[in-house]
């Protein structure tokens, strides 16, 4: 997988259920993964946590 501007890693995608599908419009989301820094996963999820906010508003 190709990185765009340095905002991705390489990821895995798998075909698994996480109990998402036991509540009506439920999504998982995972910030970071092993090819991340815990620093990494904290900015992203500084900018991820600004945008849930404006839209649930």
């Amino acid at each position: 997988m190709k990185c765009i501007h340095g905002l991705f890693k390489p990821i895995i995608l798998r075909y698994a259920s996480y109990n998402q599908q036991t509540a009506k419009a439920a999504s998982i989301i995972e910030v970071g993964s092993t090819g991340n820094t815990m620093d990494q996963a904290l900015v992203s999820m500084k900018y991820l946590a600004k945008i849930i906010s404006e839209v649930v508003k």
